[in-house]
C-alpha cells in the first residue's frame, strides 16, 4: 500500500458502507462526515508524529493497529473497537474535538452523536492504514513525510470517485439525495483541506 491508497481505501464504497452499517446511518452521511473530518484528522496525526512528547506513543499505536488485517473491510469493521476509536479521535483532534464534531454535524445535517460514532469507527482503520504504509519507518520525520504525502499527493480523481461511489450506495428516500448532494458540495472542501 502506498500513501495515495490510504484515503481511497478509507473513502471507498466498501469502507463507507460498512461504517454506515456499524453506525446505523446511510452511506451519504458517512462520506460527507469523513470528507469534512479527514483534513483535521490528518493534521492531528502529523502533529502527533512530529511532537517529541507524543511521537513515540503515536508510532507504537500505529504499529499496533498495523497488525490488524484490513484485507476484508467487512470483518475489520465488525471487530472494530469504538472505544479505542473514540480515544484516537480525542488524541488527533485534541481540544477542538467537540467543536469540530459539532461543525461537521451541522454541515452534514446529522447529530453530533452520529458524527462521533462515524469518526470512532473510521479512526482505527485510518491508524491501521497509516501503520501498514509506514512499516518500520516510524521516526517523526518519516511519519510526517508519509502523512504529508497522503495530504498532498493523493490522486484527486480516485478520491472523488470514492466519495461519489460511496454516496451512490443504496439509501432510502431523501437520505440518498441529501447524501449525494452533500458529497458533491464537500468534495472541493476536502481537496482544499488536503492540499493546504
Amino acid at each position: 500500500m502506498d500513501a495515495s491508497s490510504i484515503l481511497t481505501t478509507l473513502l471507498g464504497s466498501s469502507s463507507v458502507s460498512n461504517i454506515g452499517k456499524l453506525c446505523d446511518t446511510d452511506s451519504g452521511t458517512v462520506s460527507t462526515v469523513l470528507a469534512q473530518a479527514l483534513p483535521a484528522l490528518l493534521k492531528g496525526a502529523d502533529k502527533q508524529a512530529s511532537d517529541k512528547a507524543s511521537a513515540k506513543g503515536f508510532a507504537s499505536a500505529l504499529a499496533e493497529h498495523a497488525g490488524v488485517s484490513t484485507a476484508n473491510l467487512g470483518t475489520f469493521m465488525k471487530d472494530v473497537d469504538l472505544d479505542d476509536g473514540a480515544k484516537i479521535i480525542k488524541h488527533l483532534l485534541g481540544s477542538s474535538a467537540a467543536s469540530t464534531t459539532k461543525s461537521i454535524a451541522k454541515t452534514a445535517g446529522t447529530s453530533a452523536g452520529t458524527v462521533s460514532a462515524i469518526l470512532a469507527a473510521a479512526a482505527p482503520l485510518l491508524m491501521s492504514l497509516l501503520g501498514k504504509t509506514a512499516g518500520n519507518n516510524t521516526s517523526g520525520d518519516a511519519l510526517s513525510a508519509l502523512i504529508g504525502g497522503v495530504m498532498k499527493n493523493v490522486n484527486v480523481g480516485d478520491v472523488l470517485g470514492g466519495l461519489l461511489g460511496a454516496s451512490g450506495a443504496k439509501t432510502q428516500g431523501t437520505a440518498k439525495n441529501s447524501g449525494a448532494s452533500g458529497t458533491a458540495k464537500l468534495a472541493g472542501n476536502l481537496l482544499k483541506g488536503l492540499l493546504k
